[in-house]
């Protein structure tokens, strides 16, 4: 009896020992717990049972799904918030079928399922996934969620939506569906090409990808008005890759023409991503580029853009590792923007958020990074098993719930987690011609994984995998040998048994080796005061002054070149016949910087008002000022009434309504245009009644514009500036409302508009 006893607890010690483990200088994964190094919070699992004490009071939590694949890692943790994970996105389907985005978010978001869906969930619920794509299409054209001042054309990243589409069609293996998402996209991407497409630098306007909260990642002077206008890594990421399955859809129907087409436009769009945003001494991409007359890129990191771009290969691989360490990781992660933005709460500025994790180590796996895919894999297990749920987001320097939003069971985090069991530790791909398996196992896993009852289209697949790494020496299928390269096919009612042995290449083993990373910044490093700058004419020349302070000094752009660094807080720049643009950066070695607010040299001379109620109008109507007040220099507009005797309100809400500005250029050349409106629909940060109007030039279409919401009806803004050349003499400026101007639901939404800015500038 002893010896039975002993050879038990010989067995258990063993277990025990081959339990996962990861250590940072923050937390420890040990022996089936988690313990913080830092304070007293730990976790640990008993059978189906997370115990976990937080901030001195002990929770627990019992999981009791039992449905769908088996995956056993010989680690009671990883083995349990796999079963929490699936049991949460369980929870998030609506009683419609659909998917909804979290515990605090019952509704369904195109953003959040997408991203969910191509990250795990487009093999693992098939028929919610059918149902909540199907949800986010209107007259086959995807609908952009509410958001930042009125959602779309502010917000752009709708086409994440063909990524989730496509996945999910090479799960189903129709040729129908792989029709229907073939026509939603191309309808979609061609519709942006008329509005959020800029044909000078190649790319896609609109803000981040999900940084959707303009304070957290945008300098504060950047309103709605000029997210809508930005270049954003993420975004144009999405639509990168959507381009790039809308080919793949038009190779599979054959369509040779429709092939080159977006073939050609996936190409060129990826030669602007890295045109415009690559920074080559750097190694990794700039977050996003700043659209105001004169192009700024911000150097700052964005991690989700950045694993994109990995995962959508846009640079060669020797690359991949480069973008990978550019930034040193927080403790708990890498939080979704680096560096930080001072005086910002958290959300999405210092935070951690587990689906971009998932997206990291996706990337960090193609780059056969095998350090940085797990400690990215850690975090999720100390954080989620310390709060019993995958919440939607933490803080990144001290990994606290308590950021300005959160959530529990937030679906794409549950999909994040999901990603890292099913694709990077088994390594399931579904690509054209079948399911490839590639795994990447960590080295606490000595004990082997494994896989059963993995179902697809009347198909079933068992996955044994012995050893750890990334190099496949050993591959059988159903008995028999097969090369490591080796395709599952798309086969109805097949049973696969798969057995797979694995060693570590030396790019895996050669990742842990980290103490020679010389990183760009830490992603714990907070961005210098973005300086707030004021002005004021003083006879013909501006006075510029900021309070923020800097012990680096300021330095001084003019026409987005570099001019000098001063030390004082304010400059005195001259007014001349052009309009020149100033702009101040707060210096800071090589930390990246935004820029401070820019600031127009108007002036009589240079610039010229063009009163909406004087031009010729249809639609809307004129509405008299109650005490009417003319100016002549932008700078002494007041921001809450009209210019002039009155200006034109209720405006935009038909096709073919048009206001047409009658102007003299004195001279030919380049003129920048603009125009005063309000849009009070609803508040800056949702809703969906963003308005577009097109102008015209001499009855040239010269390109769309969005007047954002501005949260209420009192406030004038104005729109972005665009440079037109003008020839000397008489000509027409117009806005007008096109065929291209719906946003949501096909809706046209009015707004008010008080004048035309015209304003010479240097050719």
């Amino acid at each position: 009896m002893k010896k039975i006893i002993f050879s038990v607890s010989l067995l258990l010690t063993s277990f025990m020992l081959f339990a996962y483990e990861f250590k940072t200088d923050s937390f420890e994964i040990t022996k089936n717990k988690v313990v913080s190094l830092t304070d007293k919070n730990s976790a640990y699992v008993e059978g189906n049972n997370l115990v976990s004490t937080y901030e001195g009071t002990t929770y627990q939590r019992k999981v009791v799904y039992n449905n769908g694949p088996v995956v056993k890692t010989n680690d009671s943790i990883v083995d349990y918030l796999t079963q929490m994970a699936m049991e949460e996105t369980v929870a998030n389907i609506t009683k419609d079928g659909v998917f909804s985005a979290g515990a605090n978010w019952p509704t369904a978001w195109t953003r959040d399922m997408s991203y969910a869906i191509d990250l795990s969930l487009a093999f693992l619920f098939p028929q919610t996934v059918e149902k909540s794509l199907a949800s986010r299409v209107e007259d086959n054209i995807i609908l952009q969620d509410t958001g930042s001042g009125g959602s779309y054309p502010v917000s752009t990243d709708r086409v994440v939506w063909g990524l989730a589409a496509y996945d999910y069609a090479l799960v189903k293996q129709s040729d129908e569906y792989f029709r229907w998402i073939y026509e939603v996209l191309t309808k979609t991407i061609e519709y942006d090409y008329n509005v959020t497409f800029d044909k000078k630098t190649g790319l896609f306007r609109g803000e981040s990808s999900f940084l959707d909260w303009r304070e957290q990642t945008y300098p504060r002077w950047m309103d709605n008005v000029y997210i809508a206008d930005s270049y954003a890594l993420g975004t144009n990421m999405v639509y990168y890759a959507a381009l790039k399955r809308i080919s793949y859809l038009a190779n599979r129907f054959s369509e040779v023409d429709s092939y080159n087409l977006w073939n050609k436009r996936a190409e060129q769009l990826k030669e602007s991503i890295v045109k415009n945003l690559w920074l080559n001494e750097e190694k990794y991409f700039g977050a996003y580029l700043i659209s105001h007359v004169y192009p700024f890129l911000y150097k700052g990191y964005e991690t989700l853009g950045e694993s994109l771009a990995i995962m959508e290969e846009i640079v060669p691989s020797q690359e991949w590792n480069n973008i990978i360490t550019a930034v040193k990781p927080g403790k708990w992660g890498m939080s979704v923007v680096a560096p930080q933005l001072g005086n910002v709460p958290s959300y999405h500025n210092d935070a951690v958020w587990p689906f971009v994790q998932g997206y990291r180590g996706l990337a960090a796996k193609k780059a056969k990074n095998a350090y940085f895919c797990e400690y990215e894999f850690a975090s999720m297990i100390y954080c989620a098993t310390l709060f019993r749920t995958f919440k939607e987001n933490y803080v990144a320097s001290t990994y606290s719930p308590k950021t300005q939003t959160n959530s529990d069971r937030q679906l794409w985090s549950d999909a994040g987690w999901l990603s890292y069991i099913y694709k990077i530790l088994f390594g399931i791909d579904f690509v054209d011609n079948g399911i490839k398996i590639s795994p990447f196992v960590f080295d606490s896993f000595k004990n082997g994984i494994s896989l059963k009852n993995f179902t697809w289209n009347g198909n079933k697949m068992n996955i044994s995998i012995q050893g750890t790494g990334d190099k496949v020496v050993s591959y059988t299928v159903n008995g028999k040998s097969v090369p490591s390269d080796y395709v599952i096919p798309y086969e109805n009612n097949k049973v696969y048994d798969i057995k797979i042995t694995l060693e570590k290449s030396q790019e895996f083993i050669d990742s842990y080796k980290i103490a020679d990373i010389k990183y760009k910044f830490s992603a714990e490093d907070v961005t210098p005061m973005v300086p707030i700058v004021s002005s004021m004419f003083e006879k013909n020349n501006l006075s510029l002054k900021w309070r923020q302070k800097n012990n680096n000094g300021f330095d001084v752009f003019k026409n987005g070149k570099y001019l000098k660094t001063i030390t004082d807080r304010n400059i005195v720049v001259p007014a001349k016949n052009n309009v020149d643009l100033y702009t101040v950066i707060s210096s800071q070695n090589n930390l990246p910087c935004l820029p401070g607010t820019p600031v127009r040299t108007d002036n009589k001379k240079n610039t010229t008002f063009y009163e909406a109620e004087n031009a010729v109008i249809s639609g809307g109507k004129i509405s008299q000022a109650e005490n009417p007040e003319t100016f002549n220099v932008s700078a002494d507009l007041i921001a809450t009434i009209p210019n002039g005797t009155g200006f034109v309100e209720k405006w935009g809400s038909s096709e073919g309504e048009e206001i047409k500005f009658s102007c003299n250029a004195k001279k030919s050349g380049n003129y920048l245009v603009d125009f005063r409106f309000k849009n009070g629909h609803g508040p800056i940060n949702t809703g969906e009644k963003c308005a577009v109007a097109a102008i015209y030039v001499n009855d040239e279409l010269i390109r769309r514009v969005a007047m954002p919401q501005q949260g209420n009806w009192v406030s004038w803004n104005f729109t972005v500036p665009v440079i037109v050349n003008l020839p000397k003499g008489k000509n027409t400026i117009s806005l007008k409302i096109d065929e291209y101007c719906y946003t949501q639901h096909h809706a046209l939404n009015h707004v008010s508009v008080d004048l035309m800015r015209l304003s010479k500038v240097s050719d």
